[in-house]
C-alpha cells in the first residue's frame, strides 16, 4: 500500500514552522525554541545531504529522514506553551487531583471518581500502594495507555484520610467523597479504568469541577459512530474488498463493531477476523486490546494493508509499534490548543501519557469547537546519534519521538 505520508511531508513541515512562529509570539523567546529551531535546521540539512548522496533508496528510509524534520518542530512546539492552569478548589464528590507530601517531595495523586465506593487512585510513581488503613494498603499496577500507577481503593462517605506508600515513602491525602454513591460503571474496575480517569483529569486541568457520571467506554457517541462510518467509506474508496475488525467486550466496542459491520455491508466490504488475508485492519477496542493488536501487526505476526484506529485510540502505546497506523481525528493533535493541553498535563500530572479521552474532555470543558474528521498517520522515529534521554522526554506528548501528520482531507460523511 502506498503510504499517504510521502506526498504530505513538505506541507506538514511548513505547518509546524507556522505554529512555531505563533508559539514564539505568544510565549516569548526561550531555550526550548532555540533548541527546537536548531534541531529543525539540523534535520533539514541531514535529510538534504542524504538525499543528494542517493542513500535513501527505499521509501521507508526516506520517510524516516523527513520525520527528523518534523520531530524538531514537534519538540519545540510542545515545549513553549505557557498558559496558566485554572485554579479549582477541591469539591466533595468531584474527581480530585492534588499533591501528597512525602519526606522527599510532593507526589501528584488523582482520585477518580472521588465518590463513596470503588475509586481509582493514580500515583505518579513507579511503585505505589494506597488504602484507608495504613496497615493494609493495596498494591497498585500499571495499565495500558497510562503512565501512572493505579490502585483500586474502596472509600467511605464524607471526609477521610487516604494513606499511600510511594516508592517506599509514606504519604497521606485528605479527601471528601461527599455522600452520593459513585457512577454505576464497570469500566472503572477493568482495563478501561485509566481511560475513564484520563477523561476526568482532562476536565480538571481545564478548570472543570463536575462529578463523574460515566466512562468513555460505556457508550459509543454519535460523533464517533459517524467517524467510523466515514472511515469504512474511505477504506472502500481505496479499492479494498475486505476489512478486518478487532473489538472487545466493552459497550462502546460492541456498538462500534455493529456500526462498522453495517457500514461495510453498505460499501460491499466483507468483514473478517484479524489475520485473515492482508487487507486493512480496523481496531475499535479499548487501549489494552488495541495495544496488543498493533503489537501483533508491528511484529509481523499479522499482515495488514494499514491499521485504522478508532478515534479514542490516540494513545502512545497504540501509536508506537510500526503497524501503519491511521487514525481519524476531529482536531489537530499538533495544533496550538493540543499543545496547551500537553503542557497543562505535564505540569499537573507529570509522567502521565496524553490521550484522546483526556484531550477531548479538556477541549469540551473549554468550549472549543471540533472540526470534520481528518485521517492522521503516526510514525515513531529514532534519530541516530541522539541520546536516549532526549529521545524520550518527560514532557507529555503523543509519541516518545515521532510524528503525527495529516494523511487525508476531511473524511466524507457516510
Amino acid at each position: 500500500m502506498t503510504h499517504p505520508l510521502s506526498t504530505r511531508l513538505s506541507a506538514v513541515a511548513d505547518g509546524h514552522r507556522g505554529r512555531l512562529a505563533q508559539s514564539a509570539t505568544e510565549a516569548g523567546p526561550g531555550l526550548g525554541m532555540v533548541l527546537g529551531a536548531a534541531v529543525l535546521l539540523c534535520g533539514v540539512g541531514l535529510a538534504m545531504l542524504l538525499l543528494r548522496r542517493g542513500r535513501l533508496r527505499r521509501r521507508r528510509s526516506q520517510l524516516a529522514a523527513f520525520a527528523v524534520i518534523v520531530v524538531g518542530a514537534v519538540l519545540a512546539g510542545t515545549a513553549v506553551s505557557r498558559e496558566p492552569d485554572p485554579a479549582v478548589a477541591a469539591r466533595p464528590g468531584v474527581p480530585l487531583l492534588a499533591g501528597a507530601e512525602t519526606a522527599a517531595r510532593p507526589i501528584p495523586v488523582a482520585v477518580v471518581p472521588n465518590r463513596p465506593g470503588f475509586n481509582l487512585v493514580g500515583v505518579a510513581a513507579d511503585r505505589a500502594s494506597a488504602g484507608t488503613d495504613p496497615a493494609r494498603l493495596s498494591a497498585g499496577r500499571r495499565y495500558a495507555g497510562s503512565g501512572q500507577t493505579w490502585v483500586g481503593v474502596t472509600l467511605g462517605a464524607g471526609e477521610q484520610r487516604l494513606h499511600l506508600s510511594v516508592d517506599g515513602l509514606a504519604a497521606t491525602l485528605d479527601v471528601d467523597t461527599g455522600h452520593d454513591p459513585g457512577p454505576r460503571t464497570a469500566a472503572l474496575r477493568g482495563t478501561d479504568g485509566p481511560e475513564c480517569a484520563a477523561a476526568a483529569i482532562g476536565t480538571l486541568i481545564a478548570g472543570g469541577e463536575r462529578p463523574l457520571t460515566a466512562c468513555p467506554a460505556d457508550r459509543l457517541t454519535d460523533e464517533d459512530a459517524a467517524v467510523l462510518r466515514s472511515t469504512v467509506h474511505f477504506i472502500a474508496a481505496r479499492g479494498s474488498r475486505t476489512v478486518a475488525l478487532r473489538g472487545d467486550d466493552s459497550p462502546r466496542a460492541r456498538a462500534a463493531a455493529g456500526v462498522v459491520r453495517e457500514a461495510a455491508a453498505r460499501e460491499r466490504l466483507t468483514v473478517v477476523a484479524p489475520g485473515r488475508g492482508r487487507g486493512p485492519l480496523l481496531v475499535v477496542a479499548g487501549w489494552a486490546a488495541a495495544e496488543a493488536q498493533v503489537e501483533e501487526v508491528g511484529s509481523g505476526r499479522i499482515g495488514t494493508a494499514g491499521t485504522y484506529l478508532a478515534p479514542w485510540l490516540l494513545s502512545r502505546p497504540v501509536l508506537g509499534p510500526s503497524a501503519g497506523q491511521l487514525i481519524p481525528l476531529r482536531y489537530d493533535p499538533r495544533g496550538p490548543a493540543a499543545n496547551r493541553y500537553l503542557a497543562a498535563l505535564t505540569r499537573r500530572l507529570p509522567g502521565e501519557l496524553p490521550s484522546a479521552a483526556g484531550y477531548e474532555a479538556w477541549q469540551r470543558q473549554r468550549g472549543d469547537d471540533f472540526r470534520p474528521a481528518v485521517l492522521y498517520a503516526a510514525a515513531e522515529v529514532y534519530v541516530p546519534g541522539m541520546p536516549a534521554e532526549h529521545q524520550h522526554s518527560q514532557s507529555a506528548d503523543w509519541l516518545a519521538s515521532g510524528m503525527i501528520a495529516p494523511a487525508s482531507g476531511p473524511l466524507q460523511r457516510s
